[in-house]
Order: C-alpha cells, then sequence, then structure tokens
C-alpha cells in the first residue's frame, strides 16, 4: 500500500483544494492530509487566521472522497516524524514549495512530488473577490452589518 501525505491550512476549501487532494491520492493508496492548527498557520506560516477553525476544517477535509486519514500540523519539523509514524512513501505539495527548504530534504526519507496549481485559484483570490464584491453590493440584504473594507487592503494582490 503506497501511503501519500500532503500539507496545508486548506481554509475556504476550495477546487483548487479538491483538485490537489484528488491528483494526491491518485499517486498512491492512502491519502493522509496535515491540516495546518490555528496557531501554526498565524505563529509559524505568518498567515492571517483562518475563517475556519481547526476541527470545521478538518472535518471538511474527512468529508472529502479522496482522504482517508486528516492529522494536525503543529510545526515545521514534525514532517519526519509524520513520514515515520505512518509509513508515508510520498509527500505531495503545491508546487508554490518547489525548491524550499521546508521540504527538499524530506527526499532522505521519502519521495517528494510537487503538483501544479489550479489556473486562477487560491484563498486568496476568493477573499478579495468576496471583499470586492462586498464593497461593491453593500446592504443587499436587509439588517446586514457594512463589509469592513480596511480588510480589502489588508489582503495581498498575488493570486
Amino acid at each position: 500500500m503506497r501511503r501519500i501525505l500532503t500539507y496545508g491550512t486548506f481554509d475556504l476549501l476550495h477546487w483548487g483544494h479538491i483538485h490537489l487532494l484528488k491528483r494526491a491520492r491518485a499517486l498512491g493508496d492512502y491519502l493522509i492530509v496535515a491540516a495546518s492548527t490555528d496557531d501554526f498557520a498565524v505563529r509559524a506560516k505568518h498567515q492571517k487566521a483562518p475563517y475556519h477553525q481547526f476541527q470545521t476544517r478538518c472535518d471538511m477535509l474527512e468529508a472529502v472522497r479522496y482522504v482517508d486519514l486528516v492529522i494536525g500540523e503543529s510545526t515545521w519539523e514534525q514532517k519526519v516524524d509524520d513520514i515515520r509514524r505512518y509509513h508515508v512513501d510520498t509527500v505531495v505539495m503545491g508546487s508554490n514549495w518547489k525548491g524550499s527548504g521546508r521540504f527538499e530534504y524530506l527526499r532522505d526519507y521519502c519521495d517528494l512530488v510537487y503538483l501544479p496549481h489550479t489556473p486562477g485559484m487560491s484563498t486568496n483570490k476568493i477573499r478579495r473577490d468576496l471583499l470586492a464584491d462586498a464593497v461593491t453590493v453593500p446592504g443587499s440584504l436587509p439588517n446586514e452589518p457594512a463589509p469592513v473594507t480596511t480588510q480589502l487592503t489588508a489582503l495581498p494582490r498575488t493570486a
């Protein structure tokens, strides 16, 4: 049995995530997904706080048919332990991590595969698009609070 492992925050689960998980699962028989804890996403990965809490993201990932097991990712350093504990054959990551010291050293422990991102799809793009829609269509629902437009300028401008 070939075991595959991937890491990510998987906030605002979208087609790009599903596409990655489907392709990762196709590389083996068993897919393990390590979801970043809320603290790790903010403290170590320097991300905006996830919209969905850790347990909710885990529940969503568990509902995806390609995923066999969801574990937590709370440190950069846990990867070798994860590979050993779960008898991982291949770590799969998005191509944005290619060449990164965060993953390249794993080649000493298992295969490492980078999959291309789904064009035009990212969590940051979804956040920007939703904020832009909120700004252009304010008050579309009765008693809806006004959008916090200061968040729009704080988001990165890359996809």
